[in-house]
C-alpha cells in the first residue's frame, strides 16, 4: 500500500501494519489503541510517502465519525 510496504492490504482490502509489534493489525485499530504511535511515525526515520498515507487513514476515520 506505501511504497516502503510498512503498511498492506489484507485479505478483506483493509489497511494493516506490516512491521513491528503491531504486525498484521488494522491501522485504525492500532491508532485507537495507541495514540502515541501517529506522533512516533511522523517523528521517525519513515518515508515520506508512508507518513502521507498515515495520516489519510487517520483523517478519513476521523472524518468518518
Amino acid at each position: 500500500m506505501d511504497f516502503a510496504g510498512r503498511m498492506i492490504y489484507n485479505d478483506k482490502g483493509e489497511e494493516v501494519i506490516n512491521f513491528g509489534k503491531y504486525k498484521g493489525r488494522l491501522v485504525t485499530e492500532v491508532l485507537k489503541l495507541d495514540p502515541g504511535y501517529y506522533s512516533w511515525i511522523m517523528n521517525g526515520d519513515f518515508p515520506l510517502n508512508t507518513k502521507k498515507m498515515l495520516t489519510e487513514i487517520r483523517l478519513r476515520d476521523f472524518n468518518s465519525k
